[in-house]
């Protein structure tokens, strides 16, 4: 009896372990990702400076990279990569483009991100923006200032606010922390600033 017991103990606390080490394991292997997406941006940076065009071993493709964006706020201290294409694999990485080939700067360009549940990563702290914040988006050789001006909780299926109405807005999305409903977090174009270096 008290050795059935015991067992039964340790088939629970190997079960616990086995709970805690996934989300730990799942967080490492996309730090292990992210660490990779850097690396290859750098080294893009450094092959076209030097007019390089050798194969870097990585599973980022020369387009894939030459897409990614990066999203600051400098209100909650976010400086984000922003992937051109919404898909698990890259939400699990950084945050994306929702509409693919859009240009920044033009119509409604929108980003999703995962909420997140340690760290400042992703969306996690996007709750704490306020109307009249600045986003900045790097794209391209430019920076594109938008001030945040409508901050919404909306159901999942209100897919309206992603609608592009031809005015350059940004509109950042990730969910609440229920999961149920989505934050919305939209801004207008106020600035373009050109600059010489790639962000």
């Amino acid at each position: 009896m008290i050795r059935g017991k015991s067992l039964i103990g340790l088939f629970f606390i190997v079960l616990g372990m086995v709970f805690i080490s996934i989300p730990l394991y799942s967080e490492w292997q996309q730090s292990q990702q992210l660490s990779d997406l850097e690396g290859a941006l750098a080294s893009l940076e450094v092959d076209q400076l030097e007019g390089s065009k050798d194969k870097q071993n990585t599973q980022w493709t020369a387009d894939e990279l030459k897409e990614v964006k990066v999203l600051e706020i400098p209100s909650i201290d976010l400086e984000q990569y922003v992937l051109g294409e919404t898909t698990e694999e890259n939400l699990a990485v950084s945050l994306t483009q929702i509409h693919p080939n859009q240009k920044a700067g033009e119509g409604n360009f929108s980003i999703a991100g995962h909420r997140g549940y340690r760290g400042d990563r992703h969306f996690r702290q996007l709750s704490n923006v306020n109307k009249g914040e600045e986003i900045r988006l790097h794209s391209e050789g430019k920076v594109y200032v938008y001030e945040v001006n409508s901050i919404l909780i909306v159901d999942p299926k209100q897919l309206g606010v992603l609608d592009d109405l031809g005015e350059p807005e940004i509109t950042l999305v990730t969910c609440t922390l229920s999961g149920e409903q989505r934050l919305i977090v939209k801004g207008y174009l106020v600035e373009t600033i050109e600059r010489s270096e790639r962000v």
